[in-house]
């Protein structure tokens, strides 16, 4: 697929040179620049299953962590309403 860009005058510099040092054409180091930024990106997209659980559980996770912030107090809340039943 055919494809036109504009380059300012450094990138066009830095692509001659690596066309000069690669002995590869305009195309194809195009391409070859595009692949490998690509794999780089992926690269540092990936996200291991332990990356993934902590982004999910520093933003609040199922929703439940203001639950598990006040779980002391909760159980201290319910125990207390029992013991004013059992003591009635």
């Amino acid at each position: 697929m055919p494809v036109s860009i504009r380059l300012d005058g450094e990138s066009e510099e830095m692509l001659k040179k690596l066309m000069d040092s690669l002995h590869m054409t305009k195309s194809d180091a195009v391409r070859k620049a595009i692949r490998n930024y690509h794999e780089k990106l992926l690269e540092e997209n990936k996200k291991t299953p332990w990356e993934i659980y902590q982004a999910v559980h520093a933003s609040g996770g199922s929703g439940h962590g203001e639950r598990i912030l006040r779980s002391r107090e909760s159980l201290k809340e319910l125990l207390e309403s029992k013991r004013k039943q059992w003591s009635s």
